[in-house]
């Protein structure tokens, strides 16, 4: 329980510090060239990579529900609040259609990273190879949240599985208490040793990107606040 309390902490901060980065970076650049034309195309630079993975995630769960699409851009645009990386325009559905193509980035997300880390615990010797993997990590993990409606379908997410987990507790507790009560043994009988070693390893991953996060917010910080 302790280690998925820490991987979901690990994907909110994630979400905050990636707001962070890309605002910070683009005052940085505006700073220096005072062109929001040139902002806009160096971000979309920097993370074209991460943005098209984030708006192909959507596409492609949009795809397998059926679900259609209009528009679809993989450049930044600068709005009140900070910047927006990418955006893809989703056809009119049903609620849980809805949330399931909106936490698609951050599902594919994760699984690209945790690729990434079995690939560097196979092995990586060349000194590219390594800087590619963070540059990758770096990437993936700045463009998973990329809109509010997709941190809008995480939550959704979370708050369905949690619905539906008291749901089934309330239902068995009418039913019969007792059954509640061997249900819970039950679950406590169970392996569960695959899932807690998942989300150990997950929230170990899940450092990497925070820390690049941190480490280039504090970097990027002194210039562009002055």
């Amino acid at each position: 329980m302790i280690y998925f309390l820490i991987f979901l902490s690990e994907l909110l901060l994630l979400f905050f510090l990636s707001k962070k980065l890309v605002n910070s970076l683009s005052r940085l650049i505006y700073k220096f060239t005072r062109s929001h034309r040139v902002v806009v195309h160096t971000l979309a630079l920097v993370f074209l990579p991460g943005t098209i993975v984030h708006e192909l995630a959507h596409l492609l769960f949009a795809g397998v529900m059926l679900v259609p699409v209009g528009e679809i851009s993989a450049l930044p645009k600068i709005e009140e609040k900070g910047v927006k990386l990418g955006s893809v325009q989703i056809g009119r559905t049903d609620p849980l259609r809805r949330m399931i193509i909106g936490v698609a980035p951050v599902l594919l997300g994760l699984v690209l990273i945790f690729s990434i880390f079995f690939l560097i615990k196979i092995g990586i010797s060349p000194w590219w190879q390594v800087v590619l993997a963070l540059y990758l990590l770096f990437e993936i993990g700045n463009t998973m949240f990329s809109s509010k409606q997709d941190v809008e379908g995480s939550i959704l997410f979370l708050i369905l599985i949690l619905a539906l987990s008291l749901i089934l507790a309330i239902f068995l507790y009418f039913l019969s208490p007792a059954l509640l009560q061997n249900f819970w043994l039950y679950l406590n009988n169970l392996n569960l040793e695959f899932a807690i070693n998942f989300f150990k390893q997950a929230s170990i991953y899940l450092v990497i990107p925070v820390a690049l996060d941190l480490l280039v917010i504090l970097l990027s910080s002194p210039f562009s606040n002055r």
